[in-house]
């Protein structure tokens, strides 16, 4: 059957397929369709980025505390923003306030990457009690806050040689290096460099002035080296009969600056006077009234004896206080630390110097005996002497 030609057209007229051209006036083509996921990921960062910043922050915290713990620096406290530190406290010598300063520097934590330094800048809020006894503020071994001076701290400790400071120029700084790794002796094993540039010419003898704290350290056992405010000092523990030596390389005069403490001290001798106040206290042990650090006064015959003994030793005294674990922590560091203060004072009194001694608390933190024994908890209350070590 066929269809009349009206219907034919008609169907033809539905048939074809209009199009148009589009102009290029309208909006060009976007994904629309990702701008959740773009959203999420700029909310994912920005997240990220606060959590990552306490994360950095808690692993530096950690660390430096860690640190603290390791070398048993129970005075020190921090406080950490991002990967700046500050250590805050009165070290018992400026030394140990020096050596717990690096000590965080180097301190490394594990990251995806492998062992990394956390902590970008270390610095140190140290109390009066820092400065060494017998020397003027100013003269003690610690490097200054200023950044256009140069000066340095070099620290013969164990096997190991630490050079801390700050240098002219980079001449200067490998010629320290060079100086400290050449014809150095078997007991020296590492030499570690932090020194810094300050990009300023050399002022003339600095050079030689870094070099004799170089030579001089390596012949000793172990001390420091350092120049501060245009002051040379050399602390020193070696053998006997190496000290003339010692000594008289150390006092030449410097053309840049001049020389200050040298202190020596003969290993043979500081071996024989701890041995001797070791005994000494053992024998007859000074004791307090419970809970308190009033000596008792059956003990003035044992501190006349100690104070003749420490009147012979070298260098400077440390009376350190012990306790056993019976009450807190806080509690025990604070009256070992006045035990230890009021035996230096009754030191002081029988004629020994006020600038030869110090007085330190370790609290329970170093037991001798069993703490769960009444002998042993009677062991770990106790008063100890012993000379300031060069490299302290």
């Amino acid at each position: 059957m066929s269809l009349g030609p009206e219907v034919s057209a008609e169907k033809a007229a539905h048939s074809v397929r209009r199009f148009r051209a589009a102009s290029g006036e309208g909006l060009p083509f976007f994904p629309y369709g990702l701008l959740p996921v773009i959203g999420f990921v700029l909310l994912t960062l920005a997240a990220w980025s606060g959590f990552a910043h306490h994360s950095i922050e808690n692993v530096v915290r950690l660390t430096a505390g860690q640190t603290i713990l390791d070398t048993g620096a129970q005075w020190a406290s921090l406080d950490v923003s991002g990967q700046w530190v500050t250590v805050a406290g009165t070290p018992p010598t400026p030394e140990a306030g020096e050596r717990l300063l690096s000590a965080i520097r180097t301190a490394r934590a594990p990251t995806w990457l492998g062992p990394a330094r956390p902590a970008t800048k270390v610095t140190g809020n140290f109390g009066e009690g820092s400065e060494r006894p017998g020397q003027a503020s100013g003269s003690t071994p610690r490097l200054s806050s200023g950044t256009d001076t140069p000066e340095y701290l070099f620290r013969l400790s164990g096997a190991r040689l630490t050079l801390d400071g700050r240098v002219p120029d980079i001449a200067t700084r490998d010629a320290v290096i060079e100086a400290a790794n050449t014809n150095r002796p078997q007991r020296i094993e590492l030499v570690e460099s932090n020194l810094e540039t300050i990009g300023i010419a050399a002022p003339d003898g600095f050079r030689d002035a870094a070099l004799r704290g170089v030579e001089t350290l390596k012949l000793c056992n172990s001390g420091t080296a350092s120049l501060n405010a245009l002051q040379f000092d050399l602390r020193c523990e070696l053998p006997g009969s190496e000290a003339e030596r010692v000594r008289t390389l150390a006092s030449a005069p410097l053309d840049y600056g001049s020389v200050g403490e040298i202190q020596i001290l003969v290993q043979e001798v500081v071996e024989t006077c701890e041995e001797e106040l070791t005994r000494l206290l053992e024998a007859s042990r000074i004791e307090f009234d419970p809970g308190s650090d009033r000596i008792a006064s059956s003990k003035a015959a044992v501190l006349d004896l100690t104070a003749r003994a420490a009147a012979d030793c070298p260098g400077t005294l440390r009376v350190e206080g012990h306790t056993d674990i019976t009450g807190g922590d806080g509690i025990n560091e604070s009256l070992s630390r006045r035990r230890a203060e009021a035996v230096r004072a009754a030191l002081i009194q029988r004629g020994v110097a006020p600038s030869r001694i110090i007085a330190a608390g370790y609290g329970s933190a170093q037991p001798l005996g069993d703490n769960a024994t009444e002998d042993g908890r009677a062991m770990n209350r106790r008063i100890e002497i012993r000379i300031l070590r060069a490299d302290e």
